[in-house]
């Protein structure tokens, strides 16, 4: 008997280390995302986008050359620690380098956990926002 309730023990421990570990990395990666759209690293911010979508990305990333992000705000983050995904609001203020103009975006960000051969990645599953 103590030996089943050791196992599961064991287990549970495992398991919610597991979780905060998955959690901790996707905090880690929206992070890191959102500081490099902020300075314009919009090439190593292309790495994150899932294969599915980096195409459209990539042609976003083009339309977004002459733009200046001045500030990002996370204004909301919705965690599923069930399904492993998140949704993160984010609110970019940038201005053209034709217009000087100060605009306000928001960029809904959608963010899944995947895993490939035993290694789990987050992989960012919207585009760049458009930048008018």
């Amino acid at each position: 008997m103590k030996t089943l309730f050791f196992s599961l023990l064991i287990t549970a421990v495992l398991a919610s280390c597991s979780t905060q570990i998955i959690k901790a990395d996707f905090e880690n990666k929206f992070r890191s995302y959102n500081e490099m759209v902020r300075w314009h690293q919009l090439e190593n911010a292309s790495l994150f986008p899932a294969d599915s979508i980096s195409a459209g990305y990539k042609e976003r990333m083009k339309a977004a050359k002459n733009v200046a992000v001045v500030d990002y705000r996370v204004t909301n983050i919705e965690y599923d620690e069930k399904k492993k995904e998140a949704e993160v609001k984010v609110e970019i203020d940038y201005y053209r380098h034709s217009t000087l103009s100060l605009k306000t975006v928001i960029d809904d960000q959608k963010w899944t956990y995947q895993e490939k051969e035993g290694k789990g990645l987050w992989r960012l599953m919207s585009l760049l926002p458009e930048f008018p």
